[in-house]
């Protein structure tokens, strides 16, 4: 919207208060309007902390950083857990520290939504052709009808400023969630590497066995080929294994942003146990969409939109007006007077831009009512997932594993009495150790399942929509074997 005061003035005399009089009144409508960065950042702290995450700090180049630069390094020096990792990263990754950005963004378009135009200032001169004294204008061009429509520009901008408050602290919790997973994986990779190795020494004295077995001509050379065989497959496997380690911990050094030296942390290379008593998920539902930050999200962008449809409705038929005073100065001679300019509402008036804002604040009504549904389905499905994987694990724990156990010790009670063959003993030992890599897909699962509760009841929904799992491992060919 434009709109123009213009007085022409003919002496300094009469010009130089008026320009005085001009700010003075631009001073008082526009305040002390600045620009802070930071503002915001307070309110995304104190929301993602009271949705249980951790202490954030934005790095801007102060004494402050330093300090965080410390407490980082002393995080990292003893063994990291899932806390420890997810507070590091939230400290030192850098992708994290550039979002932080978009609330200086928003915060920008809010102190600019409280600005009116700056002042223009023109000269003009006309000259005849025939000679004689030039015509002069002078004159200052404001905006008019932006002094009111500036609230409703600044309650359109401050709505758009909560939403990115409220965007912001979701995008950091769900990179705290996914800090807290990438951590869990690797530590289940390193578990399924010391188990591989279980599995590739065990081979390896098989293979040797098979070896004297052949030299004393007890087995055939099918049944000493078949046994290599196993050997070099479980050697591929622990590559492959070392391999998933290794590309799980360069996520982990990724997301804490660590680099050179850094990259020597350490971590205990098992699992945490599965809790003795299970986790209360009654009325999960209910927290979900109490709790549900991306509820929030979908009604602050009602807000926006109803804010902007407010907006275009009240502009609809005046966008624009210039208002002013036309001096001229001919033959020697003042001329003043009033001027009015806006544009008459025949051909456009508004209807497109109101309707559009009217599509618009619809979608969001039906997109918030959609999120609620979802918000719901997903509790279930991951009500579901920590009930399923906890039993899953717990069965492993208390069932599986402790028969794999007895059975190993029964098989090495009847090799020693030789009733079982050297082969028949590696065999068992081998399904031990496939149970024990079962387990731990499945403690996996739980952890991974637990991650996305807390990241629900802390108002995300999990990125997985609730659906993540891990396939426990099945028995290889070396356990599946019949031995000799």
């Amino acid at each position: 919207m434009t709109s123009e005061c213009r007085p022409h003035l003919p002496g300094r005399a009469w010009w130089q208060p008026k320009v005085s009089g001009v700010v003075i009144l631009l001073a008082l409508l526009t305040g002390c309007a600045s620009f802070d960065q930071r503002a915001g950042f307070s309110d995304l702290r104190a929301a993602v902390k009271d949705r249980g995450g951790m202490p954030l700090t934005w790095n801007l180049g102060t004494e402050l950083d330093a300090q965080v630069a410390e407490e980082v390094r002393e995080l990292s020096a003893g063994k990291l857990t899932a806390d420890t990792a997810t507070q590091i990263a939230l400290l030192n990754n850098r992708s994290l520290q550039a979002t932080y950005a978009e609330l200086g963004v928003a915060q920008a378009d809010l102190v600019q939504a409280g600005l009116l135009e700056n002042p223009m200032f023109d000269l003009g001169a006309r000259f005849p052709l025939q000679g004689g004294d030039p015509t002069l204008e002078l004159g200052v061009a404001l905006g008019f009808l932006n002094i009111f429509y500036m609230p409703l520009r600044k309650r359109v901008a401050n709505a758009q400023f909560e939403a990115a408050k409220l965007q912001v602290t979701g995008e950091v919790l769900d990179f705290a969630a996914s800090v807290r997973a990438a951590f869990y994986r690797h530590q289940a990779n390193e578990q399924r590497v010391a188990l591989q190795q279980a599995i590739v020494r065990g081979l390896a004295a098989a293979w040797e066995v098979a070896q004297r077995l052949r030299e004393a001509g007890n087995i055939t050379a099918l049944d000493l080929a078949g046994e290599r065989a196993l050997a070099e497959e479980a050697k591929l496997q622990l590559a492959a294994a070392e391999m998933a380690r290794r590309q799980s911990r360069e996520q982990l050094n990724d997301l804490m942003g660590f680099w050179g030296l850094q990259t020597a942390w350490d971590v205990d290379p098992r699992l945490p146990d599965i809790p003795t008593q299970p986790v209360p998920v009654e009325g999960l539902e209910r927290q979900a969409l109490s709790q549900s930050l991306d509820l929030g999200i979908a009604r602050q962008e009602m807000i926006v939109a109803g804010e902007r449809l407010g907006f275009n409705r009240a502009t609809a038929l005046l966008p624009d007006m210039e208002v002013g005073t036309l001096a001229e100065r001919d033959a020697g001679e003042w001329e003043v007077g009033p001027t009015l300019v806006f544009p008459l509402p025949l051909l456009d008036q508004g209807q497109a831009r109101i309707g559009r804002g009217a599509v618009a604040l619809r979608r969001t009504q039906h997109a918030y009512y959609a999120m609620a549904v979802r918000t719901r389905s997903v509790a279930r499905a991951v009500r579901d997932r920590v009930q399923g994987a906890r039993s899953q694990a717990v069965y492993y724990r208390d069932i599986l594993l402790p028969l794999r156990e007895r059975i190993v010790n029964e098989s090495q009670l009847q090799y020693n009495a030789m009733q079982m063959g050297v082969f028949d003993l590696l065999r068992s030992q081998e399904r031990q150790i496939q149970t024990a890599s079962a387990y731990i897909d499945a403690q996996l699962n739980y952890w991974l399942a637990r991650t996305d509760l807390d990241h629900l009841l802390s108002g995300r929904l999990p990125r997985s929509g609730g659906a993540e799992s891990v396939m426990p491992a099945r028995s290889t060919g070396a356990a599946d074997s019949g031995g000799h």
